[in-house]
C-alpha cells in the first residue's frame, strides 16, 4: 500500500513538472511570436514612413529681359506675361509662398539689359535673394538687324549677328552670376514671328534654329543654366495653315503680330514651367 502511494506521488510530481515545462514552453513561444510580429510591424512602419525633405517657405522669382518678360501683348485681366503665370504655377504646385520681381523692359536689346543689370540698385538687392532667375533676350537684337537690312536681310546677316550676340549673351549671364551664384537661370530663346513677312528670305527658318542653338550652347557653359526652346511654339503646321488662310497668327498680339497674346503667354509659361519643374531640387530644397 505504501509502495502504491509512493508511485502515485512520483507520477503526480512528474506530471506537474511536465505541465509546468509545457506551460513555460507555450508561454515563451507565444511571447517570442509576439516579439517577432512586433518587430515585423515596426519594420513595416519604418518602411512606410517617408523621409521629410525640408523645402523653402518662400520662393523668389527674378525675371530679367525685354518685352516678353514685361508681358507686352498680354490681356489686361492677367498682365505680366509668363512671369505672372509662372509665379502662380509654382505657388499652386509646390504649395509655397511665391514672389515675382519683373525686370522686363520693352524694346531692350542685350546691351541695354546688361546696362540695367550693372546699374539697377533695386535689381542688385533682389538678385542675391532669387531662387529662380528667368531671362528673355535677343528678340530686339534681331529686330534692330531687320530694321537695318530691311528686305535685303539674308540668312548670312542673321548668322553674323548671332555670333556677335552670343558674345554679349555670355557677358550678360556672367553679370547675373556675379550677383547670384546658386539660383538656376532659365534662358528663354527667341521665336520666329515673321513666318509671313520673311517668307522671301532663303533659309530664314534655319537661321532662327541656329540662333537658338548658339544661345543653348552659351547657356551650357554657365553653371545651372537651362535653355528653354520656344522657336516652334507658334509655328505648328496647323498654325501656319491658319496664318496663310487668315493672315493672322492666333497666338500673337493682333496690334503688332510680334508679341504673344494671352494664349501665347499660356503656351510660353507651360514650356518654362516644364523646365523649372524638372529642376525643382535646385531651387525648392533648403
Amino acid at each position: 500500500m505504501k509502495k502504491k502511494s509512493i508511485w502515485i506521488a512520483v507520477i503526480v510530481i512528474v506530471l506537474v513538472a511536465i505541465g509546468g515545462g509545457l506551460g513555460y514552453y507555450f508561454t515563451q513561444s507565444k511571447t517570442s511570436n509576439q516579439s517577432v510580429n512586433s518587430n515585423k510591424i515596426e519594420k513595416v512602419a519604418k518602411k512606410k514612413k517617408k523621409k521629410v525633405i525640408p523645402k523653402k517657405s518662400t520662393i523668389n522669382i527674378v525675371a530679367i529681359g525685354d518685352s516678353l518678360t514685361q508681358g507686352v501683348g498680354d490681356s489686361k485681366s492677367i498682365g505680366g506675361g509668363y512671369v505672372t503665370r509662372l509665379k502662380e504655377k509654382v505657388a499652386d504646385k509646390y504649395k509655397v509662398k511665391t514672389n515675382a520681381y519683373n525686370y522686363g523692359v520693352s524694346g531692350d536689346t542685350s546691351n541695354q539689359i546688361m546696362t540695367r543689370i550693372q546699374n539697377d540698385d533695386k535689381m542688385h538687392k533682389d538678385l542675391p535673394n532669387a531662387d529662380i532667375i528667368t531671362v528673355t533676350v535677343g528678340g530686339n537684337d534681331f529686330m534692330h538687324l531687320l530694321k537695318r537690312k530691311g528686305i535685303d536681310l539674308t540668312a548670312t546677316d542673321i548668322s553674323n549677328e548671332q555670333t556677335q550676340f552670343d558674345e554679349r549673351l555670355k557677358q550678360l549671364l556672367s553679370d547675373i552670376r556675379s550677383y547670384n551664384s546658386n539660383a538656376p537661370i532659365y534662358l528663354i530663346g527667341i521665336y520666329n514671328p515673321f513666318s509671313i513677312y520673311l517668307s522671301n528670305i532663303k533659309d530664314a527658318k534655319t537661321a532662327f534654329i541656329n540662333w537658338n542653338k548658339g544661345s543653348a550652347q552659351v547657356a551650357s557653359t554657365v553653371n545651372d543654366t537651362y535653355f528653354v526652346d520656344i522657336n516652334n511654339l507658334y509655328t505648328s503646321k496647323k498654325t501656319l495653315k491658319k496664318v496663310k488662310k487668315d493672315g493672322v497668327n492666333p497666338y500673337l498680339y493682333t496690334k503688332d503680330h510680334f508679341h504673344p497674346n494671352a494664349t501665347g503667354y499660356d503656351m510660353m509659361t507651360a514650356k518654362v514651367f516644364e523646365e523649372v519643374s524638372k529642376t525643382s531640387k535646385e531651387w525648392l530644397i533648403k
